[in-house]
């Protein structure tokens, strides 16, 4: 069954987000993950959002995301995911 990693996002420093984003794309898809959804909030119907932005990938199945989140490849950008935004990442299966 697929899982599903979400994170959500506010940003930083955009440079240092998009050099984050591109050394983790291709880890991502090493475990088979694809980006389903990348983008920010068009409109609030209800509530409050403290992170706008979203990425959604979706996995084969929880092994692979949970292998890609503690590969170390993935653990080597976590300082570089912090500077360049505040994120909240979960796992959804």
């Amino acid at each position: 069954m697929s899982a599903y990693f979400v994170a959500r996002f506010a940003i930083k420093d955009p440079t240092l987000l998009a050099a984050y984003s591109s050394k983790a794309a291709p880890i991502i898809k090493s475990f088979g993950g694809e980006l389903l959804f990348k983008g920010g909030v068009d409109q609030i119907l209800t509530g409050e959002i403290p992170t706008p932005g979203i990425a959604v990938f979706r996995f084969p199945d929880q092994g692979k995301l949970d292998a890609f989140y503690t590969s170390d490849a993935y653990q080597a950008l976590k300082s570089a995911r912090e500077a360049g935004a505040e994120m909240v990442l979960s796992a959804h299966s």
